[in-house]
């Protein structure tokens, strides 16, 4: 008995200095844009970024709490102190040409599925509507709901809830 537990740890460790990891481009605070480029990474994403290197993909785009956009409660009218926000990713997006975006549409998660799915078609439609409205190709814009199924945080109250009702510009990634 105490063999095969000797065993099992012996193997466990094996199995675990296997899995140390070594640091990848970027683990060292860079962008590791010139790792990208210099390995010739591809994007496999949406058409705007086909035979682009990582590092031209994410240049230049706005950063995360730039491409977020909050709702109120079984709302989808968003409010005007995120007009700033998206009038920038509009004009990186027409600066782009070549750039698209998916809006997600989120929840959280009161209400039936098949609710929830369309109040986040309707929180990332309007998200789009502004953004074409300052100029961007409607080409350049798609569309998604996720609804309740993909939480910011996970668990319950207006603090949780409140994080999860977003509609977030993807810029390809």
């Amino acid at each position: 008995m105490r063999w095969s537990y000797l065993a099992s740890v012996g193997a466990l460790a094996v199995v675990l200095s296997a899995c140390s990891s070594t640091p990848g481009p970027g683990a060292d605070g860079t962008s590791g844009g010139d790792a990208a480029s210099a390995s010739g990474a591809q994007s496999t994403g949406m058409a705007g970024g086909a035979g682009m290197s990582e590092a031209e993909l994410y240049e230049g785009q706005p950063a995360e709490p730039q491409r977020v956009v909050y709702f109120g409660f079984d709302e989808y009218s968003v409010a005007a102190k995120y007009q700033g926000m998206l009038e920038a990713n509009a004009d990186f997006l027409k600066a782009n040409g070549n750039r698209e975006v998916v809006v997600e549409g989120h929840t959280d998660e009161r209400g039936s599925r098949e609710y929830n799915i369309a109040l986040g078609e309707k929180r990332a439609n309007a998200v789009r509507d502004i953004l074409l409205s300052y100029g961007v190709s409607a080409g350049q814009v798609e569309t998604v709901s996720y609804g309740e199924e993909r939480p910011a945080v996970e668990g319950s109250g207006e603090s949780v809830w409140s994080k999860n009702r977003r509609a977030v510009i993807e810029y390809g990634q």
